[in-house]
């Protein structure tokens, strides 16, 4: 029997896992500000960019944070990138969809 393993193809995790914001919540007694983490909570693994329905997952976070003016921030190994909602749609193509979204307030 011959094993092909170029047929195997390795699985690596979801986009959308590495996606969040935050949202302040309130201000404790002793002056510390609380926030609340925003994210997919994906943990899936995908051959491909997303898992199914995972874009649309995403696309949603993205559009919450720019309807709340919050940078989305993507964490790349030991590397933590924020930006405005509206580059991180259009570093993914989405800018558009998200960008008409966001101007009418909706998700």
């Amino acid at each position: 029997m011959i094993l092909d393993i170029t047929a195997q193809s390795t699985k690596s995790a979801c986009m959308c896992g590495s996606y969040s914001f935050e949202v302040p919540v309130h201000e404790d007694v002793s002056g510390d500000k609380v926030w609340q983490l925003k994210a997919t909570g994906c943990i899936a693994t995908t051959q491909s960019r997303f898992a199914p329905g995972h874009d649309a997952k995403l696309k949603s976070l993205i559009i919450q944070a720019g309807a709340g003016g919050h940078q989305v921030r993507r964490i790349e190994r030991h590397t933590v990138v924020a930006k405005d909602a509206l580059r991180v749609a259009a570093d993914l193509g989405w800018e558009d969809l998200v960008c008409g979204t966001i101007a009418r307030g909706s998700s």
